[in-house]
C-alpha cells in the first residue's frame, strides 16, 4: 500500500474535489492528512465532526496525523514547569495554548482524532510526539534527552489508556504509528534503541502501536564538514552513541554509504522490522553548517533571530532554516540518497514484514504531482 501527503495549498482548489483521481493516476491507496490543518487543535473536532468526515472521505484520507503541541514534556509531566510559563510568558497564556493545565484538552483532541480515524476505516493514525519550541532555535533544550524520551512512552501510554477506558480501540480500529523526532532538532523517540526502549514498557493488549520512521527526520543528524571534507554526525558528542561513533569513523568519507548505513542501522534492526508500520520516503541534501546545538540556533544565527522585531519574524526566520536545510522533504534522489538502495532496504523490509506501507512524504514541494513521479520513477514502485 502506497499514499501520499495532502496539503491544501500544495493542490489547486479544484483538485480537491479530485483526489480520488489523483490517487488512481499514481497508484496511491489514499492521503494523509494533519488535522491541525482540518480544524485548529484549539476547536472541539464533534462540533462539525459530519462536515470533516465528508470533506476528508472527499479527499480520499486514509491515514490521519495527529495535532501536536510544543513543549510536550514540561506541560504534560510537570518537569520543569516554572521555565515553561516563563517561556510562555504567563500561566493564563499556558493555558490558551494548551487548552487547560492538566493536559485533558490534548488527550480528548488527539481520542477524537483517532476516532474520525476509525470511522473513516483508516489505514493509520500517526502519533507524532515532538518537543520542540514554537520559534525554533530561539530556546535550547533543559530537560535532558533522555527524560524526554522517557515523557514520550508515558504520553503513548496515556493515549492508549485513554482509548481502552473510552471504548475507543479495538480489533478493527486503526494502528498507531509513532513517528520519529528530527533528530537535533525536536527530541523524542528518534532511534531503534529508543523504539525497543518504547515497546519493553508498554502496555498495547492489541498490538496496535507500530513504528512510522520519517527518512527525512533520520537525516536530520548527518552533515558535512567541509573543513574536514567528510559526513559526520552534527550533533553534541554526548548524542553521538558508540555505534554512531563507528558509522561515522567507517563511512564518513562516503556521504552516501554512510546515510544509507545511518538508515539501516534504525530500521533495519532485527528486534523491530517487523513493528515497522510505514516508511515516510523522502529525501535532504547534507547540510554543511550546524545550525542548531541542542535545540538552539547557534553563533551568528541566533544573533540574528533575538535582533528581528517580532515574534513573526522571528518564527519565520527559523522555520525557513528548518524547512530547507532538516525538513525539506525533497524526492529521493534530489538530496544524499540512492534510490535504488532505498529501493532495496523496502524489499528486504517487505520480506518479513508484509504489511508495511510507504508514505510519499513530499509535502514542502510546490508541485505535488511533479515530486511524485520523480519519487514513484526513480524507484519503479508506480
Amino acid at each position: 500500500m502506497q499514499f501520499s501527503t495532502f496539503k491544501a495549498e500544495l493542490f489547486d482548489e479544484h483538485q480537491h474535489d479530485k483526489m480520488d483521481e489523483f490517487c488512481a493516476e499514481f497508484g496511491l491507496d489514499g492521503m494523509e492528512v494533519f488535522m491541525d490543518d482540518v480544524l485548529s487543535r484549539d476547536q472541539d473536532l464533534n462540533d462539525e465532526k459530519l462536515v470533516i468526515l465528508d470533506k476528508l472521505r472527499t479527499l480520499h484520507v486514509k491515514r490521519v496525523h495527529c495535532s501536536y503541541w510544543a513543549y510536550p514534556t514540561s506541560f504534560l509531566t510537570k518537569n520543569n514547569f516554572q521555565e515553561l510559563v516563563e517561556r510562555f510568558g504567563g500561566w493564563e497564556d499556558v493555558v490558551n495554548y494548551y487548552g487547560d493545565l492538566t493536559g485533558d484538552h490534548m488527550y480528548k483532541r488527539w481520542a477524537d482524532e483517532y476516532q474520525i480515524a476509525t470511522e473513516l476505516k483508516a489505514q493509520a493514525y500517526t502519533f507524532h510526539l515532538i518537543d520542540y519550541a514554537p520559534i525554533d532555535g530561539k530556546w535550547e533544550f533543559t530537560i535532558s534527552k533522555e527524560d524526554i524520551r522517557q515523557a514520550m512512552i508515558y504520553m503513548i501510554q496515556q493515549f492508549l489508556n485513554y482509548l481502552i477506558n473510552q471504548n475507543l480501540i479495538n480489533e478493527d480500529s486503526p494502528i498507531i504509528e509513532v513517528e520519529n523526532a528530527g533528530w537535533g532538532l525536536e527530541h523524542g523517540l528518534q532511534t531503534a534503541e529508543d523504539y525497543k526502549l518504547m515497546y519493553c514498557q508498554l502496555y498495547d493488549p492489541l498490538q496496535k502501536v507500530k513504528i512510522g520512521w520519517d527518512i527525512n527526520h533520520l537525516l536530520h543528524a548527518l552533515g558535512f564538514d567541509e573543513t574536514q571534507n567528510c559526513a559526520r554526525f552534527f550533533l553534541p558528542d554526548s548524542e553521538i552513541s558508540t555505534q554512531m561513533f563507528e558509522l561515522q569513523q567507517r563511512y564518513g568519507n562516503e556521504p552516501q554509504v554512510f546515510a544509507q548505513k545511518w538508515l539501516e542501522h534504525n530500521i533495519m534492526d532485527p528486534e523491530l522490522v517487523d513493528r515497522v508500520g510505514c516508511i515516510q520516503l523522502s529525501d535532504c541534501a547534507l547540510k554543511t553548517i550546524e545550525f542548531f546545538r541542542n535545540g538552539k540556533l547557534v553563533g551568528q544565527y541566533y544573533d540574528e533571530i533575538v535582533a528581528l522585531d517580532s515574534w513573526v519574524e522571528q518564527e519565520d526566520y527559523g522555520v525557513n532554516i528548518v524547512l530547507t536545510c532538516y525538513d525539506s522533504h525533497i524526492p529521493l534522489g534530489d538530496g544524499i540518497l540512492s534510490p535504488k538502495a532505498i529501493k532495496e532496504m523496502i524489499l528486504k523490509i517487505r520480506a518479513v514484514n508484509s504489511d508495511l506501507v510507504i508514505l510519499h512524504e513530499l509535502k514542502n514541494n510546490t508541485d505535488q504531482a511533479a515530486a511524485l513521479i520523480r519519487q514513484l520513477d526513480r524507484l519503479s514502485l508506480k
